[in-house]
């Protein structure tokens, strides 16, 4: 099977696989370099800074524990290595590498930079080093048995201080927007479901995000994408902002581990913003606008 033509089979985690329970920390000791000149890491989130993306050299450390110490009945002819970048806002995924675990397994992988290009400059990515089954096989309880099926991933996670993540993206084309009831060349619209200052389950958030297919496709390729993203946010998190503001226009602080406790430490720098600077903000939208252009960086993308 090409590389182009593998496909991720399980589209949540069915877990565990009982049988190969032992394979799940097998790639604990891989890491990632985020600079040319850094050292690897084995930790699995950072949080950077606009100026770390300019300068950034993405390397991943591959590091296997001994196969007999959690293979079991499998034979490593079974498996392969993947190496995935995902992007959520932009709703794009790369399979950057695949190697048979019978075959030579490179002790590094580097991920290049027309690849970050892609991917938003690497702002908001998810690098994904994972083992999956290689080849069907004949379906047996808690084993693995459809091409995808992982049994030992990695993800290292690339936050961009500047942009809170607080919204599904997803696209439309002329006849849905239509459908939904808006002109057919929308830009983008917000729906906003609520819970900014509630603790949200893993994967939920407060607002869908719709984008007509022919902006996505300029938003994921070239200069104009990478100077487009950071204003396209800008805006959502306006909107979002301000359709928010009747849930928690009476409270003096944000609820902690909340979208809302999250958007203040984003938007505070050193210190999270208190509630009443945003509640200030909401009242001169102008101004809401301007800061939040300022906090993603919107001037230092169009370049």
């Amino acid at each position: 099977m090409k590389a182009d033509m593998w496909r991720r089979a399980e589209p949540r985690e069915v877990r565990p696989f009982f049988e190969s329970i032992d394979a799940e920390r097998s790639l604990d000791a891989s890491g990632v370099r985020i600079f040319e000149d850094g050292e690897f890491s084995t930790e699995t989130s950072f949080e950077l800074d606009e100026v770390d993306f300019q300068r950034m050299s993405l390397g991943v450390s591959v590091r296997i524990a001994e196969a007999k110490s959690w293979i079991g009945a499998l034979s490593p002819s079974d498996l392969d290595l993947v190496l995935i970048a995902r992007h959520g806002f932009l709703k794009r995924s790369r399979l950057l590498e695949r190697v048979n675990l019978s075959k030579d397994v490179p002790g590094q992988w580097e991920i290049g930079t027309e690849v970050l290009a892609q991917l938003g400059g690497g702002r908001n990515t998810n690098i994904t080093l994972a083992i999956c089954l290689a080849e069907d096989r004949p379906e047996k309880p808690g084993s693995p048995f459809i091409p995808g099926h992982w049994l030992a991933r990695k993800t290292f996670v690339l936050r961009s201080r500047t942009m809170p993540t607080m919204f599904d993206l997803r696209i439309r084309h002329d006849e849905d927007w239509i459908a939904a009831g808006y002109p057919r060349k929308t830009y983008y619209a917000v729906d906003y479901l609520g819970g900014i200052d509630s603790e949200l389950e893993e994967g939920a958030s407060v607002a869908t995000v719709w984008v007509h297919a022919d902006a996505h496709a300029k938003l994921t390729s070239g200069a104009l994408g990478d100077a487009m993203q950071p204003l396209l946010a800008s805006e959502i998190i306006f909107s979002i902002v301000l359709e928010s503001y009747n849930e928690w226009k009476n409270q003096s602080e944000a609820a902690p581990d909340t979208p809302l406790s999250n958007l203040l430490v984003k938007l505070g720098g050193e210190h999270p913003m208190p509630l009443s600077e945003l509640k200030a903000l909401a009242a001169k939208p102008s101004h809401l606008r301007a800061t939040l252009q300022d906090r993603l960086s919107v001037l230092s993308a169009i370049r």
